[in-house]
C-alpha cells in the first residue's frame, strides 16, 4: 500500500509559499489544522479551512439542515444587519417595514419588559398599554415624599375610554370632579 505523505509544517501561521509547492502539490499545517494546494494559477490556496469570502456571494446562503446553525452568538455578535427586503420573520411572528422608518410587529401581539418607555426627539414617556375591547391604558408613575423623586412608589394606570371615567374624584384642593366632561389628567 502507498503512503501519501503531504509536505508539512507544525508551525502556527506558517503557509507554504510557491516555491514550497508544485502545481497540484498539497501541504498542510499541523498546529493550525489547515491545508493548502498551488493551483493552476501559480497560487497558494487554502482548501477547506475555516475563513470563506462571502463578499462575491451570487446565491442565496441556506443552511443545509433546519435550525442547526447560528449567526453570531451571545459573546460574538454581528455590528449591524442591513437589509433590502421588508421583513423578518421569527418563527412566525414577523416585523416588517414599508421603507419610512415605521415598523409594524404582526403575531398576536408584541410582549415588552414592564417600564419600556418611547423616545422621540428628547423626550421619553412610558408606552401605553393595551386594554380590554380597545381600551387603551396610560401608565403614569407616582412618587412619595419618603420614596423621593428617583423611584416611582407604585404606577397608576388611567383607561383612554370616555365611557370609563371614574366620577366623584377628589381633587388635592379636597374638591371633587362631579362630571365625566372634566379633564383629570393631560398626557
Amino acid at each position: 500500500m502507498a503512503v501519501i505523505k503531504p509536505k508539512r509544517s507544525s508551525v502556527a501561521s506558517n503557509v507554504p509559499t510557491t516555491s514550497d509547492l508544485e502545481v497540484g502539490e498539497i501541504a498542510i499545517n499541523l498546529a493550525d489544522q489547515k491545508l493548502y494546494v498551488r493551483n493552476t494559477s501559480n497560487q497558494v490556496v487554502e482548501i477547506g479551512g475555516s475563513s470563506v469570502d462571502f463578499s462575491a456571494l451570487s446565491e442565496a446562503m441556506i443552511p443545509d439542515t433546519t435550525e442547526t446553525y447560528d449567526l453570531g452568538s451571545s459573546d460574538k455578535r454581528w455590528r449591524d444587519l442591513y437589509l433590502a427586503g421588508n421583513t423578518i420573520n421569527l418563527a412566525g411572528a414577523t416585523i416588517s417595514s414599508d421603507g419610512s422608518g415605521t415598523i409594524e410587529i404582526s403575531a398576536n401581539g408584541a410582549t415588552l419588559p414592564a417600564g419600556s418607555k418611547v423616545t422621540t426627539g428628547n423626550t421619553t414617556t412610558g408606552i401605553a398599554l393595551q386594554g380590554q375591547a380597545g381600551e387603551v391604558i396610560q401608565s403614569v408613575p407616582i412618587y412619595t415624599k419618603d420614596g423621593g423623586l428617583d423611584t416611582a412608589n407604585a404606577n397608576l394606570n388611567f383607561r383612554a375610554n370616555t365611557s370609563r371615567v371614574v366620577a366623584n374624584f377628589t381633587l388635592s384642593d379636597g374638591t371633587q370632579v362631579q362630571s365625566s366632561s372634566d379633564t383629570l389628567f393631560f398626557l
